[in-house]
Formats: structure tokens, C-alpha cells, sequence
């Protein structure tokens, strides 16, 4: 008589114990899953994101914590009220007026230069693209005026400013310009090193960020030699063509914001430590921690296209009892006292919201590879056929490729949306069965008999397995 293995009643997960290597837990492995929004103030974990319906949803999936930084992100995509607060004005409505506004902008440049301002937001976060091209000894010159007058303490406020780099054949600056023509700067320069208190970046990329107190910038320009004021804002081409793509801008904060923890060297020993950091001169995706590290300057942010990494669709995470079925019985035919026949259905959403990767059947052999008696697979088949009415020919085996005791083998590359049909009748001394039950999803069972059927379920299995919903035990028979 066959032993079905019921799920757990809370959450419906097959009721095994998949703390044991014993137990069979067959995963599709992700390398890296994008998630084109995720809204820092309407979810939790990375895994979160918005379905077809636009509601906010969970994946099946777990991240694999043994990583450093399972996620990533790019500074310049995300969607932040502290990039766009700049210039502050008392009474605004709605933060109208910012930096953001490209008619704010005004341009100068040599006779043989020039430098435009266009819009440049079509990732959902706000932008604005600095154009220039400057003939040798000529600059470019894109000025910010409007609104702008810090009087009070401007040497003590923080340049702040996120920003891609699409050229660079000559020189930037972004400057903070007084009344009369002083002014501190940071450089984009190619010839620097990238992680000087002064350079915003020294190549082309994305995601740069640079925070650096005014006082601690040089300071050059044809005034009295005193920077007494902030009166407007500059981005200068020097020399050469330059374009630049700006995310985020403040000069008016008297202190810097944390980004997240990522691993940098900060040391000079070769080794990277966690650090939570306020600039981020690597530029490009930044690969961090957690979530949970980044500043309280993005407690509401939205992320746009976050990454994450080594993304797991485990069985053991399946949580719908028609998905799977388990059952036990003698073995037998095999000379083995009992063997385990396990199916289950993997399959990895595809909502329009997630970009997936390279995605990797895979399955850890916990068992001496003359156990697995059955170990197959039928791709994209249809999840509402019967559990045992998919043909053989349906199905590849992969039994051979199971030799090697404790290696996680990597069975077929799956696609998203593909129903992935894992069978399995895997062999088993009765001792090594209760391995397999999850005793605090079970509940009490008895302790008298021999063997799994009395000690787990009692001899009368099937009023048992009743009681306890007999998980996929009416698919597989082929009912209803």
C-alpha cells in the first residue's frame, strides 16, 4: 500500500525533512534575476515584485544566503527624492522646481564649442543629458542660476551628485560658482584616480557617485579668492567632447547620506572588507549586501532594474498540493526495504516585470548513485496532466549521471514558463526514512511497530493519509 506523505497544513509544503542530504530536493537555479521596479516602500525582500496586474507578488524562489552580495543595484536607476530635492525653496509645491527642469538650464560655450541639455528619464528615474563638445582652449559651459543662493556656511555643504558617463575625450567639471566668479570643483578626468576626493570618474560608466564636503574641493575662478556663496552651478567641457548623464544633484546638505554596504578594499591588502560607503567611484552595478543596508534616504525609493543573484525555485518550496506528490512503499523488487516515488512540477514565472538569466536544473546527490532508480525529467509538459500519465518517451533520464555521492549536478538549462516534471523513486533503509519526515509539519505520531509505516503513520496508512489530505495522492491515482 502506498504512503502518501502529507504536506505541511500551514503553508502546504511537501512535509519532508530537506535538512538531510538524504532527502531529495530537486532546484532550478537562476544566476542572476532582474526585477524591473521594486518599491522600496511596498515590499520586503528582493524577490518581491509587480505581476501583470500590477500587484505586488512574491516569486517562489528563495536567494541563496551563502552569498556576500546576493543583490545589486545601480545608483542612477533609482528613483529617489533625495537626487531631485536641489534647489529647496520655501513654500514649493510639489518639488516643481529642481534641477531637473532642462529649460532652468542656460548654455554658453567658445565659437567652435557647444553644450545642450536634454531630457534623459526614459528608465523611470529623472535625468538630464549634458551634451558638450569643446574645441582645443574653448569650454562648454551648461549653467544652473535659477533659485539658487546658499549665503550661509557654503564651504561647509556637500557636493553631492550621481552621474554616467557616456564620453569623455576631454575633461568636466561640476562646479559651485559664488558671486563673483570663485569657485570649488570636482573633475571627470580620465588621467586621474578614480577614487580621489575630487574626481566624480575617471572613464566612461554608470552609476558614479561622488559626496564630498566644499571645503575639502580646490578652489579656483577670477574673484576676491574667497568662496562666500553658492549662487549657481556649473558643468564645464574642457578641451574635448564630453557627454554626461546626471541622476542626482545637491550642493545645499551639510552632510553625506549612506548609500549601502558593499566589499571594497579599504585598507590596501588585497582584500575586500563590507563597508557601508558614501561615494561609489567603481561605477556600474553596485553589488551589495542586502536591502536592508541601503541609507534611510531610500526607505521609499524605487529600485529600477534590481539584480539578484542565485536565485533557487527549490521543491522544497513548493507550497500548491497539486505541484507534487510523494508517496512511500515496499521496495521489494529491489531487495530494499522501502523506496520513495517522488514527482513535482517546477516551473519559474515570467510576469513582464522580471528579466531572467541562465536557469539550471540542478540536484544534490545525497545517496549512493545505485539508489536513484528512477531519477527524469519531461519538459514543457502540461502541469494539469495526471502525475503518472506522461509517457516515457516524454522524459529524459538522467540515472547514469547520479556516480558521485555528495556532487550537485547540473541535470538540463530550462526556460521561464516551462513546466519542468521531475520523477524520482529513490531507495531507502527503513532507519534512513525517518529522515525524511518533518515530524513538526506532521505532527505526534506513534512509537510503537517496526519500520515507517507504524512508527510514522500507523498501520491503518490510508485512514491516516486521509486525515492528513493525502497531498497529491488523488493526481496521482488520476482522480480529481
Amino acid at each position: 500500500m502506498a504512503s502518501p506523505i502529507a504536506g505541511s497544513a500551514a503553508a502546504a509544503q511537501p512535509g519532508l525533512n530537506f535538512t538531510s542530504e538524504k532527502t531529495p530536493n530537486p532546484t532550478i537555479v537562476e544566476d542572476e534575476l532582474v526585477v524591473t521596479s521594486h518599491d522600496m516602500d511596498e515590499m520586503d525582500g528582493p524577490l518581491e515584485y509587480y505581476d501583470d496586474s500590477g500587484e505586488v507578488a512574491m516569486l517562489p524562489a528563495t536567494v541563496n544566503q551563502s552569498q556576500d552580495t546576493p543583490v545589486g543595484i545601480r545608483f542612477d536607476k533609482i528613483d529617489a527624492d533625495v537626487y531631485t530635492q536641489f534647489p529647496r525653496i520655501s513654500g514649493e509645491v510639489d518639488n516643481d522646481a529642481n534641477w531637473t527642469v532642462a529649460t532652468d538650464w542656460t548654455t554658453s560655450s567658445g565659437g567652435s564649442s557647444s553644450m545642450s541639455v536634454a531630457d534623459a528619464d526614459a528608465d523611470g528615474v529623472e535625468k538630464l543629458e549634458f551634451a558638450a563638445s569643446a574645441a582645443s582652449g574653448e569650454t562648454a559651459t551648461a549653467t544652473l542660476a535659477e533659485n539658487v543662493s546658499i549665503t550661509n556656511d557654503p564651504n561647509k555643504r556637500v557636493l553631492s551628485t550621481v552621474l554616467n558617463v557616456e564620453t569623455l575625450s576631454g575633461t568636466a567639471e561640476l562646479r559651485a560658482v559664488d558671486g563673483d566668479g570663485d569657485y570649488r570643483y570636482a573633475e571627470i578626468n580620465g588621467s586621474e584616480n578614480a577614487d580621489a576626493s575630487d574626481i566624480i570618474a575617471n572613464s566612461t560608466g554608470n552609476g558614479y557617485v561622488l559626496q564630498e564636503r566644499l571645503s575639502n574641493l580646490p578652489l579656483a575662478g577670477s574673484g576676491d579668492g574667497n568662496f562666500d556663496a553658492i549662487q549657481k552651478v556649473e558643468i564645464v567641457a574642457i578641451d574635448n567632447d564630453v557627454t554626461v548623464t546626471v541622476a542626482g544633484l545637491d550642493l545645499d546638505k551639510k552632510s553625506e547620506y549612506d548609500l549601502a554596504e558593499i566589499e571594497r578594499d579599504t585598507d590596501s591588502d588585497g582584500e575586500r572588507e563590507q563597508t557601508v560607503v558614501t561615494d561609489y567611484y567603481e561605477g556600474g552595478t553596485a553589488d551589495i549586501t542586502g536591502l536592508d543596508t541601503l541609507g534611510s534616504e531610500f526607505d521609499s525609493a524605487v529600485l529600477k532594474d534590481l539584480h539578484v543573484y542565485d536565485v533557487r525555485y527549490e521543491f522544497a518550496d513548493l507550497t500548491d498540493e497539486s505541484e507534487y506528490s510523494i508517496n512511500v512503499t515496499s521496495a521489494d523488487e529491489y531487495s530494499y526495504p522501502q523506496k520513495l516515488e517522488l514527482y513535482a512540477d517546477l516551473q519559474v514565472p515570467s510576469p513582464i516585470d522580471l528579466s531572467h538569466g541562465t536557469l539550471t536544473l540542478e540536484f544534490e546527490q545525497g545517496l549512493p548513485g545505485e539508489r536513484y532508480q528512477v531519477a527524469e525529467v519531461a519538459s514543457d509538459t502540461d502541469s494539469g496532466t495526471e502525475f503518472g500519465n506522461v509517457s516515457d518517451s516524454e522524459y529524459t533520464s538522467y540515472g547514469s549521471s547520479l556516480n558521485s555521492q555528495g556532487t550537485t549536478h547540473e541535470l538540463a538549462t530550462v526556460s521561464a514558463d516551462t513546466n519542468q516534471r521531475v520523477h524520482f523513486v529513490i531507495l531507502y533503509q527503513n532507519e534512513e526514512v525517518d529522515t525524511l519526515q518533518d515530524t513538526s509539519a506532521m505532527g505526534p505520531t506513534g512509537t510503537s511497530g517496526d519500520g515507517f509505516f507504524s512508527s510514522l503513520f500507523g498501520k491503518a496508512v490510508s485512514v491516516v493519509g486521509a486525515i492528513l489530505g493525502a497531498v497529491g495522492l488523488r493526481r496521482y491515482a488520476g482522480g480529481s
